[in-house]
């Protein structure tokens, strides 16, 4: 009797790795989209110089590497015939060099597909994680990948934290110091917007709740440094991609206090952003692994190719009821 492939989920594993890779294209070249009409706004020249070259590098991994290898294989999944190897390798070599001249990647509708290709995403994500359930993890590899993500995660807040309370609004303003920016909002709102705090509040107590989950259900068996990288990544990019919430009423009221112009001026938004984008795509692309073998696994394999019965030689030993026979006598002769 033939068992299904322990990856039956997966039955076609070239397809779910091209899907993998077009959204993480879709995913990074929308967010090199966002952050290049943000480039403008900041104050600093070399700021938007690094930003920019740090976009482009996102948008040629985007369009240039993702984009033709999700294609191709996609296009080659399953047993393709030679027309369609060709065809895929065809449209690989084509899309990204459409995508230049018709100027796709630069079009703003590249936001809102990737709200798609993330959702897709995450189903991969949900996905890969169910082939791992019930593999046994360390527990010492679980409190170092606890350790370096929550250290990751927590510098991502305070980044986001000081530049939505110390290097947006001094960049927005630069003739007046903090003290005063904040001095003329009370004055004029009665209080400082508090998205902000609750931004921080909340990723920070997601952190820590996490960890200890994480923690004791690596004790237990049941969570895995896998499982951790995973969720420490999708948390990091749920972080920054919540930061336009968090700072949106407070970048208003400076707008409108100092006759300034919207977004950020300080270029930490967008480098967060960027972060946060390569966060999904390394999240996405770590479910291609295959899972390991689970315990029960290699129980029914056992079990299923007779090494029970090889396991005790005297089950297996021939016997006869002729006792008159020569196989039937008694190995040993008494005289």
């Amino acid at each position: 009797m033939t068992r299904m492939p322990r990856n039956g989920v997966f039955a076609g594993r070239r397809a779910r790795a091209g899907a993998s890779f077009l959204a993480v294209a879709v995913v990074l070249a929308a967010t090199s989209v966002s952050v290049d009409l943000a480039v403008p706004g900041f104050a600093s020249p070399v700021q938007r110089t690094v930003v920019g070259a740090l976009s482009d590098v996102v948008e040629v991994v985007a369009v240039w590497g993702a984009l033709p290898l999700g294609l191709l294989l996609l296009l080659t999944a399953g047993e393709p015939r030679a027309w369609r190897r060709w065809a895929a390798v065809l449209a690989a070599v084509a899309a990204p060099i459409a995508v230049q001249l018709t100027g796709v990647g630069d079009s703003p509708f590249l936001i809102l597909l990737a709200l798609a290709a993330a959702v897709g995403g995450y189903a991969l994500i949900a996905l890969g994680l169910s082939e791992r359930r019930g593999v046994a993890g360390r527990p010492e590899r679980v409190r170092v990948a606890v350790a370096v993500l929550a250290a990751a995660e927590l510098a991502v807040v305070a980044l986001g934290a000081l530049h939505l309370l110390v290097w947006n609004p001094i960049a927005t303003v630069p003739e007046l110091s903090l003290a005063q920016i904040y001095a003329i909002l009370v004055e004029r709102y009665g209080v400082i917007d508090g998205g902000p705090f609750v931004w921080a509040f909340g990723a920070t107590l997601a952190t820590a709740a996490g960890s200890i989950v994480a923690i004791q259900g690596a004790r237990r068996g049941i969570v895995t440094s896998h499982d951790v990288v995973t969720v420490g990544l999708l948390l990091i990019h749920a972080t920054t991609f919540f930061l336009w919430w968090a700072g949106f009423a407070l970048g208003l009221h400076l707008a409108d206090a100092f006759a300034a112009v919207g977004g950020d001026v300080s270029s930490v938004g967008s480098l967060l952003a960027l972060v946060g984008a390569s966060c999904l795509a390394a999240a996405i692309l770590i479910q291609l692994r295959r899972a390991p073998v689970r315990d029960d696994e290699q129980a029914e394999d056992l079990s299923g190719d007779g090494s029970g019965d090889e396991a005790d030689p005297l089950r297996t030993a021939p016997t006869t009821s002729d006792s008159g026979g020569t196989e039937g006598a008694s190995a040993t002769v008494t005289p």
